[in-house]
């Protein structure tokens, strides 16, 4: 499909998304839930939300050391801000990952070590939250309703089957050399090539706990800074469901579906915050809120993109 195409259909069906539940939980609710935030305290979680962003790129810089890159911490935190740029136009919350590897290995010129430690940052950002969820779950599951059970079960899967795909199996790598890729030469060889620099990682346990643990500290904070806009809005939301739903969101967002989980977020958060009694409006507008604050981490990514291509 063409890339542009694609990107119409995911941005198309982000607004379809955002505007049918708009159209369920009723506009005009939806527009007084958000009047009645609390600005000192949404700021604070725009704060929370930029001290997540250095937080995964020091893990980012550790992942790099790992193979070898020498990056400083500044380096990988403006190359991580670019990254948040691009992913408010491109699909899933991880769009921008690309880009910011292909920016880093320009400047490495390391290719295959770049891309694969985008893609380990990402994989552990996904075993993290899939531990906290799951752990959260099994302390949490007499307090969660059954309808939220159905959704939550089977997102946390999703990770744990990725998981032995790729480190218990060779079903990635017999896809990689089916014949009906020889036609792509190139493509196919720098992506088994990535491949084998990825899974390199699994023999460094020792020194991916430190990032492991990282990454369990970001999406803490993740956790935290939604429990902060449910303040702002005046929800008054028991903390510990945001330990449950909010990994269940953060999974989902991983589908390539819509531009950055724009409608994903927020029919998420809908369909697990109305099963504890938080209505359509207020947790659209939770959701909502949470695009904004990472849109703002955007607008900061691309300041820090148009001077890195100035001085370019």
């Amino acid at each position: 499909m063409n890339r542009k195409l694609r990107y119409t259909i995911n941005a198309v069906v982000s607004i379809a998304l955002i505007a049918t539940i708009i159209y369920m939980a009723g506009a005009g609710r939806v527009a007084e839930q958000l009047s009645r935030a609390i600005v000192p305290i949404f700021l604070l979680a725009v704060v929370i939300e930029n001290f997540g962003v250095a937080v995964s790129a020091k893990k980012w810089q550790m992942l790099l050391k790992m193979k070898d890159m020498d990056v400083s911490f500044l380096t990988a935190w403006k190359y991580y801000y670019i990254g948040t740029f691009f992913n408010a136009f491109l699909p899933t919350s991880v769009g921008g990952d690309a880009v910011k590897a292909y920016s880093i290995s320009k400047k490495l010129e390391r290719r295959e070590e770049a891309f694969s430690s985008v893609m380990m940052d990402r994989l552990t950002g996904l075993v993290a939250v899939l531990g906290i969820g799951s752990v959260s779950l099994v302390f949490g599951w007499n307090a969660i309703p059954g309808t939220a059970l159905i959704l939550c079960l089977p997102i946390f899967t999703l990770p744990i089957v990725l998981l032995a795909v790729i480190f218990k199996t060779e079903m990635v790598e017999n896809v990689i050399r089916k014949p009906f890729f020889n036609r792509f030469g190139r493509v196919r060889d720098f992506v088994e090539r990535v491949y084998d620099s990825f899974k390199e990682y699994g023999s460094l346990k020792r020194r991916m706990v430190p990032v492991v643990m990282l990454s369990l500290f970001y999406h803490l904070l993740l956790i935290t800074n939604n429990y902060v806009l449910s303040i702002s809005l005046g929800l008054e939301i028991p903390i510990h469901y945001f330990f449950i739903f909010i990994p269940v969101a953060e999974i989902l967002v991983f589908l390539p579906v819509t531009v950055q989980g724009f409608g994903v977020r927020e029919g998420t958060y809908v369909a697990l915050f109305s099963s504890i009694g938080v209505g359509g409006a207020e947790a659209f507008a939770l959701g909502f809120s949470d695009q904004i604050v990472k849109l703002m981490g955007n607008i900061i990514g691309g300041v820090v993109y148009l001077f890195h291509s100035i001085r370019d």
